[in-house]
């Protein structure tokens, strides 16, 4: 609901709460008042594409991923379906990333190795002593400006559209970077269909990336479809029977150590 549809709905609820008050003083028998519904939580369910060129000094690598995307509350679920390349011959790869913004955590698991691995953004607390917090300012660190010789960043609205059979708002991006001492300057070009709900999720988004020389970088991805039922609560569990792995890595390589851990329950 927008800006402007809140005052309105305002008045329209208390139209109705008025005339259904006088209705109750003219028969006299009061009415009770209607059950409060349920919100319905933030969800979609996607499925996208994307592909990349890297054009090097001697040779030109393409890849191809298959994306699958969904959102129930404060979960978001991202999963590599498939992916391609003619660099290296690849085994078939599948990955899946949980990010849990109430518990601040990434789950990630693999069908294909049958292992998990839960990384936390943020630190645990640990068991001992808490320590002295120490003073945090706003200001703290380098700028990043420091760095650089050269930084010329231009955002234009392109306007709106429907994309995907949802509404979007389109931006074009043009920007200069050069690295401080350096001659090198790097050129980077793009656009971006943005959903007006969602959260600005991106519904397409095409970028160039030129650093210079005969060196290039293309980047392409699209959501082929998008429905707003709510996705399953499954489906953003750790399936049974996964073991844990040491690291992210882990999930998607064999190779990699892992410890016999039980699934995490939810």
């Amino acid at each position: 609901m927008n800006a402007r549809a809140v005052p309105i709905a305002a008045w329209g609820v208390f139209a109705v709460v008025a005339l259904g008050s006088a209705a109750g003083a003219q028969s006299g028998t009061p009415r009770p008042a209607p059950p409060n519904p349920s919100p319905t939580p933030l969800a979609f369910t996607a499925r996208a594409h994307a592909s990349i060129t890297v054009v090097t000094n001697d040779r030109t690598i393409t890849g191809s991923a298959v994306l699958g995307m969904s959102q129930r509350a404060n979960l978001t679920r991202v999963e590599l379906i498939s992916v391609k390349t003619d660099a290296v011959p690849l085994p078939p790869i599948s990955a899946t990333f949980v990010v849990d913004r109430s518990a601040r955590t990434v789950t990630a698991w693999s069908d294909a190795t049958k292992r998990y691995y839960v990384s936390r953004m943020s630190p645990s607390p640990s068991a001992g002593p808490t320590p002295t917090p120490k003073p945090q300012g706003l200001f703290v660190g380098t700028s990043f400006l420091a760095g650089l010789d050269v930084m010329d960043v231009s955002v234009k609205l392109t306007g709106h559209t429907t994309t995907a059979g949802i509404a979007t708002s389109g931006l074009a991006i043009d920007a200069h970077f050069a690295k401080k001492g350096s001659l090198n300057v790097v050129h980077a070009t793009g656009t971006t269909q943005l959903a007006d709900e969602y959260g600005a999720f991106p519904l397409t988004i095409d970028l160039s990336l030129d650093p210079g020389g005969s060196q290039s970088l293309k980047l392409s991805y699209a959501v082929d479809e998008l429905t707003r039922a709510v996705p399953a609560a499954a489906g953003f569990r750790v399936p049974v029977g996964y073991t844990k792995a040491t690291s992210m890595m882990g999930v998607v390589l064999n190779s990699m150590p892992s410890t016999v851990q039980p699934s995490p329950t939810h």
